[in-house]
């Protein structure tokens, strides 16, 4: 008989690898946008204050799915919960993404409390739904009013380092992988912070005009003005860092360029230079 070990089997990274950093890209872009206007007063962008929030939220919610399907054996992934290791870096986004959801929970629920109280006056499962999430306390007035969006300022502001933890970790882990000189970067960290704030920017953009077509709003032209312009602003930056990445590992010539040079200008060219660069995207 037979034993294959753990450390014996060559595991490939599928598709799901390359979703799950991604959407959690989403979640921390759509909730800078959601924390300009809490926090930093961009009245411009209250048309798409909530909605951004909302965005953070479901996207959250599938965050972990990539991960899971790919596991094979998703029940797996509450050991971290059930014999936690605080040293592992894996484990490590369990522990950041259960926190930053309670966050956004939170966040929500004090944000939209006002239209919870008016969905819960009615009758019906929808409104015995709003009555629960309230706790069945439908009481409001001015000062509860402030009070709320006090408490949703306060939340925000904490969220902001969280998402840019959430995503950055994602850079940590792959910037961890000595194996691979092109990760290996402190460089990584920041720039998966930065390509994160400029994904959840685009996709906000594209289901605001998309959900205000099917429900035949009328898109708020200033808003996305100024949605465009931290767009470019944060593309700039990713973009020089990216190439500030590649360009110092050029420069320096270490063997590894050797085999990085050949990737960029062969297999990687179309989706790297041309795709990725060429087009913005």
């Amino acid at each position: 008989m037979s034993f294959v070990f753990p450390n014996e089997v060559n595991v490939t990274w599928s598709v799901m690898i390359v979703l799950y950093p991604y959407i959690t890209g989403l979640v921390a872009g759509a909730f800078i946008v959601s924390a300009l206007y809490h926090v930093f007063g961009r009245k411009e962008l209250e048309p798409v204050a909530r909605f951004s929030l909302a965005s953070a939220f479901v996207f959250l919610l599938f965050a972990p799915l990539p991960l899971l399907i790919h596991l094979g054996h998703p029940e797996r992934a509450l050991n971290i919960m059930i014999t936690p290791n605080f040293t592992s870096a894996m484990a490590g986004f369990g522990y950041i993404y259960t926190a930053y959801l309670i966050l956004v929970i939170l966040e929500i629920w004090f944000v939209m409390r006002s239209d919870f109280i008016k969905r819960a006056q009615g009758k019906g499962f929808l409104a015995a739904v709003c009555r629960a999430v309230l706790l069945f306390n439908t009481y409001e007035s001015a000062e509860s009013k402030r009070i709320d969006h006090r408490i949703a300022k306060i939340l925000a502001a904490i969220g902001i380092p969280m998402a840019c933890l959430l995503h950055g970790y994602v850079g940590f882990l792959f910037g961890s992988l000595k194996a691979n000189p092109w990760w290996s970067t402190p460089l990584m960290f920041v720039i998966f912070i930065f390509s994160a704030i400029v994904s959840g920017i685009a996709v906000l953009i594209f289901h605001y005009h998309v959900v205000s077509w099917i429900n035949g709003w009328k898109v708020d032209q200033e808003c996305v003005r100024s949605l465009s312009r931290y767009l470019w602003g944060f593309m700039i930056v990713a973009v020089s860092l990216e190439l500030l990445e590649v360009l110092s590992v050029a420069y320096k010539q270490t063997h590894e360029w050797e085999i990085l040079s050949k990737l960029i200008k062969e297999r990687l060219w179309l989706t790297y230079v041309v795709l990725q660069f060429g087009t913005f995207s």
